[in-house]
């Protein structure tokens, strides 16, 4: 190992003149250096500690990110460096007890790869999950924070990939892919957008979003799958802007748990009697029209009989119809119970108590994603948006 890093000033200082040289390298347009990214993970709640799943052992970094072919060398309690046969890859940053992050200066062929089979080998790990309802939120918060004439850019992404019957290999069958970017000035952004939508449903499906920088010019782009990419000359706004979005995002999926976890719990009645009482706020996703039978079968074959990625959930199929069935299944991400009721007009997500609630991220992106950018989500009956609201903006 080349350089043993002894302290957290260390590293941060080697990432702050990265992140200054890069950004000189990209206003005049001579990049060398690969841009600085950022990947944060999520682990568990504390409250899951008594779980037979999991146990708060496995949360050790050293277990969650050493392999065969990786081992990690502790700088500090929450710090420490990644190498890979003995070759430097990045650092791994414990953010708090519910989330982690990997910085890395690898090129994002290696490092993408990298983070998706650090989640797909781990029944601990997720991604972060930002849905195109949360970036509308983070959209609406920057355009009243930052001066209108600063840039933002957005790419929007759907896939109608289950138009298509994967199961049939010779069926040839075109589908919808659309990935359109913007470049554009905060100053009206959001009325604009709001216009496009009208028309073209694919734009709210949003894949990427850019956070102007604080301190200086450029900024970071912020991808849907929990990506940070630092475009600015400072890792310290880099890294203080992913701590906030972490922030947000975790005080929106603990709201989710606590409205959401089924708990049981036994009242006594006359005659002492016990009855069982179910007290859950159910998840729906209403669709902006309903499904054809070929989209809602093909999702359905692909997705729960092996728990394919990126929905992840691994279940039992109960047919009710061809409109409709149930899924009783498990999350791979800590193997929690899940509970669904699939129909060609909405979906309905119980989540047991201890099921983590970033499934609900999870779901919601994927689903504007790949089957219908144009969903309603409701918490019980207040909306998705309601509850970001309340986090996000602070408003009620």
């Amino acid at each position: 190992m080349e350089i043993q890093w002894k302290s957290r000033e260390d590293v941060f200082n080697y990432l702050e003149e990265y992140s200054q040289s890069t950004k000189q390298q990209i206003d005049n347009y001579k990049m060398k250096n690969t841009l600085l990214k950022s990947y944060v993970f999520e682990t568990f709640d504390e409250s899951l500690f008594d779980s037979q799943v999991v146990t708060k052992e496995l949360l050790n970094l050293k277990n969650l990110f050493g392999d065969n072919k990786h081992s990690l060398q502790q700088i500090d309690e929450e710090l420490f460096s990644l190498y890979e046969s003995d070759i430097l890859i990045g650092f791994i940053e414990q953010i708090n007890s519910r989330f982690c992050t990997l910085y890395t200066t690898e090129s994002s062929k290696y490092s993408d790869q990298l983070a998706r089979t650090y989640v797909k080998n781990s029944t601990i790990l997720d991604s972060l999950w930002i849905s195109g309802k949360m970036y509308d939120n983070f959209l609406e918060e920057i355009t009243s924070f930052h001066h209108p004439e600063r840039f933002t850019k957005m790419k929007f992404e759907y896939n109608a990939m289950f138009e298509k019957n994967h199961l049939n290999k010779d069926e040839i069958i075109e589908h919808k892919v659309s990935s359109v970017s913007l470049v554009e000035e905060l100053g009206g952004i959001v009325e604009k957008i709001h216009g496009v939508r009208q028309y073209f449903s694919s734009f709210h499906s949003v894949g990427s979003l850019r956070f102007p920088s604080h301190i200086g010019k450029g900024g970071h782009d912020v991808y849907q799958n929990g990506k940070f990419t630092n475009r600015s000359d400072s890792f310290s706004d880099h890294r203080m802007q992913m701590k906030q979005i972490v922030s947000i995002y975790q005080d929106m999926t603990e709201r989710l748990e606590k409205k959401t976890w089924v708990e049981v719990e036994k009242i006594k009645s006359k005659g002492n009697l016990i009855n069982n009482s179910f007290k859950a706020s159910p998840v729906t996703i209403r669709f902006s029209k309903p499904l054809s039978t070929n989209v809602f079968n093909n999702f359905v074959e692909f997705t729960f009989p092996k728990g394919r990625e990126p929905f992840k959930i691994y279940g039992e199929i109960k047919r009710i119809s061809e409109e409709r069935v149930h899924v009783y299944g498990v999350d791979l991400h800590l193997w929690q119970n899940v509970v669904l009721d699939l129909s060609l007009v909405e979906f309905i997500l119980f989540l047991p108590k201890g099921t983590c609630g970033n499934t609900i991220h999870r779901l919601v992106t994927n689903i504007q994603k790949f089957l219908d950018p144009q969903i309603e989500v409701f918490i019980g009956d207040i909306p998705y948006e309601g509850i970001l609201n309340q986090v996000i903006g602070g408003r009620d």
